[in-house]
């Protein structure tokens, strides 16, 4: 079996395909509400007023500075929106990029220290994995971190496998740009996910001696001089930062939920909760990993625990699962870095030609699924948690009303109607209403399907029903007309 077998160019194209069309979906689909509205925003922000300092986001009524998180991600969406325009296809386009180069990296590395095959079979198992595809087209940080830190241990791979010293060198210069990278996308959570895995690696296999081929000067000049001065930049600019960073966000985040989270309630799950996650993230191939353990005997030679690159990819997402694993406050999306390096030890494992066969054969049907699923799920995917449609369709009715949304404005209608669509904390359907009644005599409201039953708070007559779109219901409501002889207050 090889390149030439048109089997392998069969799933090049699908491969293609799946990418493309999750591309024109980019552009198609509306910014979902919270995190892809959320980030969004941010990014549009910066692009418009050209602080590439200080993130901000809309929240409690205020354009407050967001330090959740440092700017990468933000200013490549910015960037990208300065290019192509305030649209949703500038805002994903960073995590499509990003997604590509990881595969690429991938394949590069595994093809050349894997084995024969080993790089495009390991392409088409990550890429297979659904949720994997899904987040090539999302506008958030994970995948645009998840190619720092898979791709600074692949690099680590290549670095301990390579037999020149000059080439393993290069390799090591990589390493420490992609640290930088990862660093500047969510924090020192990136230097952990790699030098967990890496320690232990190398205590284990007594590889001290690798260690000296590092470029340690220049990689650490350089990761820096990469990272400091936007840190220290936006410390000058928001006494606080540092401390609010560091300490609330990555430190007392994994050891208590209550930790002080600036941006809103975290997600929280019983400990352990990540391992479940990751059998999610990497699926369905997790599916033939726990089969493998399942028929294994022994253990050892299955996991790869007598190689030591086989043990190597191993701990590096094992690791970072496990990691995770401590924590309560977490997301889905935090598992993602591991799906391309689960990706890579499961095909570096497959030592049977009949083996490789099968996987080539299933990751190709995979991905022919999901071309198919995909296009024909674009259409119906228009209303799914945004505002997009109903704002539209409140442009259209408009005589002039300021659009209000009940209990809490969504990010995506700050995106999709700004300066128009009123900002206004988390609160009552009345304390919304009671801002503009003395200013206006009619607003458009828009409420969600769930949250219809506010709707009869309203005085009777004052509220007319315009159209609904997705899970929005958009109103009028027209205020009762002042009696001119009673005083005002």
């Amino acid at each position: 079996m090889t390149y030439s077998d048109p089997r392998f160019r069969l799933a090049f194209w699908i491969l293609l395909a799946a990418l493309a069309v999750r591309t024109v979906a980019m552009g198609f689909l509306p910014l979902t509400d919270a995190t892809e509205g959320r980030y969004a925003l941010v990014a549009k922000g910066m692009a418009e007023t050209g602080d590439w300092i200080t993130p901000r986001v809309w929240m409690f009524d205020k354009n407050i500075p967001f330090l959740g998180k440092p700017p990468l991600f933000f200013w490549a969406a910015a960037a990208s929106m300065r290019l192509f325009g305030i649209n949703e296809f500038a805002s994903r386009l960073p995590s499509t990029v990003a997604a590509i180069a990881l595969l690429g990296l991938l394949y590069g590395v595994m093809e050349r220290y894997g084995g024969k095959r080993s790089g495009m079979l390991s392409v088409l198992v990550a890429a297979s994995c659904g949720f994997f595809l899904a987040m090539t087209g999302i506008v958030a940080v994970d995948m645009v971190f998840s190619a720092c830190v898979a791709g600074s241990l692949l690099a680590y791979f290549a670095f301990q496998c390579e037999p020149e010293r000059s080439s393993r060198r290069r390799w090591s210069l990589l390493v420490f740009l992609l640290l930088a990278a990862g660093f500047l996308t969510k924090g020192p959570v990136a230097l952990v996910l790699f030098g967990l895995p890496v320690l232990i690696w190398t205590a284990r296999w007594s590889t001290w001696r690798l260690l000296r081929d590092h470029r340690w000067l220049t990689g650490a000049a350089l990761f820096i001089a990469l990272t400091t001065p936007w840190f220290a930049a936006c410390e000058l600019r928001n006494p606080g930062f540092l401390t609010y960073f560091f300490v609330n966000e990555n430190f007392l985040r994994f050891i208590t939920p209550d930790y002080g989270d600036a941006y809103g309630n975290g997600h929280v799950y019983p400990r352990g909760a990540a391992f479940l996650m990751f059998l999610a993230a990497t699926a369905p191939w997790s599916l033939l990993g726990l089969w493998r353990l399942l028929r294994a005997k022994p253990w050892a030679a299955t996991l790869g625990l007598r190689d030591k690159n086989a043990e190597f990819l191993l701990m590096s997402f094992l690791t970072g699962t496990l990691f995770w694993c401590l924590a309560r406050q977490l997301l889905f999306t935090y598992l993602l870095p591991m799906v391309p390096l689960f990706a890579a030890w499961l095909v570096f494992t497959m030592k049977s030609e009949e083996a490789r066969t099968r996987t080539l054969k299933v990751s190709t049907a995979l991905l022919a699924a999901m071309v198919v699923v995909s296009a024909a799920c674009i259409p119906g995917l228009r209303h799914v948690s945004t505002t997009r449609e109903i704002v539209a369709i409140a442009r259209h009715t408009s005589a002039g009303e300021s659009l209000v949304f009940e209990r809490k404005t969504p990010y995506s209608a700050l995106f999709y109607a700004p300066g128009w669509v009123a900002t206004h904390p988390k609160e009552a359907l009345a304390l919304t209403l009671a801002r503009f009644q003395s200013g206006a005599r009619s607003v458009l409201l828009v409420v969600n399907v769930s949250r219809k039953k506010e709707l009869k708070a309203l005085p009777p007559g004052s509220w007319t029903e315009l159209a609904t779109s997705g899970e929005w219901i958009l109103g009028r409501v027209i205020f009762p007309a002042k009696d001119p002889q009673k005083p005002q207050s």
